[in-house]
């Protein structure tokens, strides 16, 4: 496995415990207006709970994909091609949206995924083909 490809899970792991500690970290109030509606049905429709809910949610998704990504790398030496697509999309799409978002940071991730797969691989503890300096005699 080269370097990009153990390095992405990685960065959509931390991309999910951002997304998750922001948003029960930055959104506490919200969460404790959602307690106080009783928590089911607790969104009531008010923008400000749909986000934090949606940070949370988007948390576990980052979660899966990372998880997903670190499985193959370990299995394969490489990095899903679906991966790295969805990244790009969602990070791209965030930007156009809301360039003043996490969107950069989940296209970097994207990116990375997409050039990992051009690096050159090997499963992990696969091993190194020997060098063969001199010529094989029968």
């Amino acid at each position: 496995m080269n370097g990009p490809a153990r390095w992405t899970p990685r960065l959509i792991i931390a991309i999910a415990v951002i997304h998750t500690v922001f948003a029960f970290v930055v959104k506490s109030d919200v969460w404790a207006d959602i307690a106080r509606a009783g928590v089911v049905a607790g969104i009531d429709g008010v923008p400000e709970r749909e986000a934090a809910l949606w940070f949370v949610y988007a948390g576990i998704g980052f979660l899966a994909l990372g998880t997903l990504a670190a499985r193959s790398v370990r299995a394969t030496g490489r990095v899903p091609r679906q991966v790295a697509v969805y990244l790009v999309v969602i990070g791209g799409t965030m930007i156009v949206v809301d360039p003043a978002s996490g969107g950069w940071l989940v296209l970097a991730a994207g990116l990375l995924a997409a050039w990992s797969r051009r690096a050159p691989h090997r499963p992990a503890g696969a091993q190194a083909a020997p060098d063969r300096t001199e010529p094989v005699t029968p």
